[in-house]
């Protein structure tokens, strides 16, 4: 699957020209995919946020471009 990077604006575009059965359809796949209890919602509370920011980077665009690092091959 290719990667498609999009701006906030840009999805809201695009969501405001699908057709009444493919917005249907968007809504079920979108409540399916509401937080369980098998996996909650990502809350301010979660002990999660323990680790952000311990890290120290080199100002590499790592956020946007996390595949990139996550995935590269080295030699």
């Amino acid at each position: 699957m290719p990667k498609v990077d999009l701006t906030y604006q840009q999805v809201l575009d695009a969501v405001k020209q699908i057709t009444s059965q493919e917005r249907k359809q968007l809504e079920t796949v979108l409540r399916e995919s509401r937080p369980s209890e098998e996996y909650p919602a990502f809350t301010t509370d979660d002990p999660l946020w323990n680790v952000v920011g311990v890290g120290k980077g080199t100002g590499e665009p790592v956020a946007r471009q996390h595949d990139d690092y996550l995935y590269r091959k080295d030699g």
